[in-house]
């Protein structure tokens, strides 16, 4: 999920993974940087050479990507906050979370929402009518498998043609899936 850095200037960053722009339980934001992605930058550009960014790491911060551009990227840094399970889950206004993977979680929300994470990503989210799909830039075998999981009984199937998702609707209409879709 987030990359710790273990020393000040950790290379061990530029594995970190995308998150999207959702801020994880446990952990506040203290500053994102705006970073060159293509290894074509220079100092003088308004977003961070690597290893320009790679000097503001710290020691034991978690670092992840929350947007990727065609260039560049937006890396967060977050540091741990030091509460209770229980009380970050009640600011949160979640009811209860349960693991049902080693890698999946479904959270119900006090609002009735419901939302099922894989890994870091908000897959699916179950807002009052409202049904909202992302694979969070990680379309995979297993990110398809559990959305259609939990749409199977909604009539909804998510699948793959020559490499682009699509969504068969109960009706039996195609629609093209792209994250953020509401059904």
């Amino acid at each position: 999920m987030l990359y710790r850095a273990k020393s000040d200037k950790d290379i061990g960053v530029k594995g970190c993974k995308v998150i999207g722009k959702s801020i994880p339980l446990g952990y506040e934001l203290t500053e994102t940087f705006f970073v060159d992605n293509s290894g074509f930058g220079a100092s003088d550009e308004l977003a961070l050479t690597f290893t320009n960014f790679l000097d503001k790491v710290k020691t034991g911060r978690y670092y992840a990507i929350t947007e990727v551009g065609q260039f560049q990227v937006y890396i967060a840094e977050f540091k741990k906050i030091a509460k209770p399970r229980a009380e970050i889950y009640s600011e949160a206004g979640i009811l209860n979370s349960k693991l049902i993977s080693k890698s999946c979680r479904v959270i119900n929300y006090i609002n009735g929402d419901k939302t099922i994470k894989l890994y870091a990503t908000d897959i699916l989210q179950f807002k009052g009518d409202k049904i909202i799909l992302s694979s969070g830039g990680y379309k995979t075998t297993t990110t398809k498998r559990r959305i259609n999981e939990f749409l199977e009984d909604r009539g909804f199937k998510v699948y793959q043609v020559k490499g682009v998702w699509y969504i068969l609707t109960p009706l039996m209409t195609k629609i093209k899936f792209f994250d953020g879709i509401e059904l």
